[in-house]
């Protein structure tokens, strides 16, 4: 297991609030992120990282269609 943090970052580029997880990979870390954005409507996109390290973004679906 790796520890993954999560950043929830909404329109104005505030974080609202993070999340600490420890995920099997790269794929588990990515399912709890839609799972964040789902839970926080207000996040545009939630950032992933692994220790200091940035891995991805994960979009908010009205993020994309907007």
């Amino acid at each position: 297991m790796q520890v993954f943090t999560f950043f929830c970052v909404e329109s104005d580029g505030s974080v609202s609030r993070f999340d600490v997880t420890p995920c099997a990979d790269d794929n588990a870390a990515r399912v709890r992120a839609f799972e964040l954005l789902d839970m926080h409507r207000r996040c545009d996109f939630v950032e992933v990282w692994r220790g200091a390290q940035r891995v991805f973004d994960v979009l908010a679906p009205q993020a994309v269609a907007a």
